[in-house]
């Protein structure tokens, strides 16, 4: 009977090894199940994320693109407006200094109005080139409020924006294609030029 009873008793857990702790009216394995799908909730809640900022990145980036595209073709639009103004600006500017020099030269302009021909040349200048930007200006404005001259400025500057221009390699290589070509076709006509004039020299000279 004592042996008996003996082998009847349970095992005897280590002093060292401690029962694994589980939630209240939970087995072990079910809290571990509970525990393994709140860290795969919790990772795809990561990866949603972090898979919405990627997109939300690509659509700015895309924003961006399409915004820098349809700036570089408002920058052309905008600067051949700009550079016509400062030309017309200086056109004008020479015009109404050339005028108002030649009247200042006529007497009847010298007894109508002597305050502005005894303007000097150097303040004739400026003076004009202050007109000569204000009405360059105000033109300028006029016909980049204009509808027609708009559509067309902007598909002329559309279609430059498709132009590929050449890179910096390109032009090295192209260049130095040129100046090697340029410079071997004048060493052969050189050549060929000496050399006629030696057979022309034995055929027509004296032959020596």
């Amino acid at each position: 009977m004592a042996k008996g009873q003996k082998d009847k008793q349970p095992p005897k857990v280590a002093e060292d090894e401690e029962p694994e702790e589980s939630e209240p009216g939970l087995p072990a394995d079910a809290s571990s199940l509970v525990t393994r799908s709140e860290g795969t909730g919790a990772a795809d809640a990561k990866d949603a994320e972090a898979s919405s900022a990627d997109e939300s990145d690509d659509a700015d980036e895309a924003e961006d693109e399409g915004a820098a595209a349809q700036l570089g073709t408002e920058r052309y639009v905008l600067a051949g407006f700009f550079a016509s103004g400062m030309l017309l600006a200086y056109l004008l500017g020479k015009f109404v200094h050339g005028v108002w020099a030649t009247l200042a030269n006529k007497d009847w302009f010298s007894r109508t109005l002597p305050a502005l021909s005894a303007v000097g040349d150097d303040d004739k200048t400026t003076y004009g080139m202050i007109i000569g930007g204000v009405v360059a200006l105000i033109v300028v404005l006029r016909s980049f409020r204009n509808a027609e001259l708009r559509n067309w400025s902007d598909e002329v500057a559309s279609e430059l924006a498709k132009v590929k221009w050449p890179t910096k390699k390109e032009v090295t290589n192209a260049t130095f294609v040129v100046i090697a070509t340029t410079t071997v076709a004048t060493l052969y006509l050189a050549l060929l030029d000496r050399f006629w004039a030696f057979v022309t020299n034995i055929v027509y000279g004296d032959g020596s």
